[in-house]
């Protein structure tokens, strides 16, 4: 498994434009594709405490690893071994992305520690996300989708700026943004993306009526309140002050709209 994704990564191109990411088709072989569908739930199956909601619709569920969803399924052979695979991916993707660290980190963040972590999350029909900027203490973060009804929406959109700004902003104003590419997501896909303070990016209604599964791996700058944690990610602590350029929630209400979609 790893063999092979490393050679899916070197191989491809990163796309500079509108910021640094590569977006690859069949990431996995077949046979591990097929083990790892095989053990995950779908939607209605998990219940109980440590399921974080991200918005108010409730049309996803996200698993942290402290979650006893997320831990009775790490025991599974499959699962350990998705989160293995990209734990062991970092210092290939670093490699790769290595002039555009230089070029958009703090000098002094270069050569940084990082801390591995990931989630799992289940999205059903009506599951939207405007454009927005992931937590700032992400150097990359990373999706891989087993499972997904790709002629049924749900596309992954790559947005860019109408106009540059000196601060940016999480949650940018729908007149500032527009769809530079879009993904159809298909089975066994995964996007790398360098966490830019401009990385925004976002998903078109799901209407599939099988549940979307996807796995959500992050490379972190070290911080003392790691989002891995529901209670820390519900209480913020999104530092930026790893990043040559500022980032900022410029409006409560944006924020709010984000999080009731």
């Amino acid at each position: 498994m790893l063999h092979y994704a490393k050679n899916k990564i070197k191989g491809a191109q990163i796309q500079l434009k509108p910021f640094p990411y590569i977006f690859l088709k069949n990431f996995l072989k077949s046979s591990d594709l097929k083990k790892i569908n095989k053990i995950l739930p779908d939607y209605s199956e998990i219940e109980g405490d440590g399921i974080l909601y991200q918005s108010k619709s409730k049309t996803k569920k996200t698993l942290l690893p402290n979650s006893s969803v997320y831990v009775k399924l790490s025991k599974k052979k499959s699962f350990k071994d998705i989160n293995f695979l990209f734990s062991k991916l970092k210092p290939i993707i670093v490699k790769k992305f290595k002039n555009q660290i230089k070029t958009h980190v703090k000098k002094k963040f270069h050569n940084t520690k990082l801390n591995y972590h990931s989630s799992f999350s289940i999205m059903k029909k009506g599951y939207v996300k405007s454009a927005h900027l992931d937590r700032r203490d992400h150097l990359f973060h990373m999706i891989f989708y087993p499972y997904s009804e790709p002629s049924k929406g749900g596309e992954l959109c790559i947005n860019s700026l109408n106009r540059r700004d000196k601060v940016y902003d999480t949650f940018p104003d729908k007149k500032n943004v527009k769809i530079y590419k879009k993904y159809k997501v298909e089975n066994n896909s995964c996007i790398i993306i360098l966490n830019v303070p401009w990385a925004y990016h976002s998903v078109k209604k799901y209407n599939g009526k099988k549940d979307r599964k996807y796995f959500y791996m992050a490379y972190d700058f070290p911080i003392k309140k790691s989002g891995s944690k529901i209670k820390n990610r519900k209480q913020g602590f999104n530092k930026n002050q790893f990043w040559n350029y500022q980032v900022k929630v410029k409006s409560t209400s944006r924020k709010n709209n984000f999080l009731s979609e």
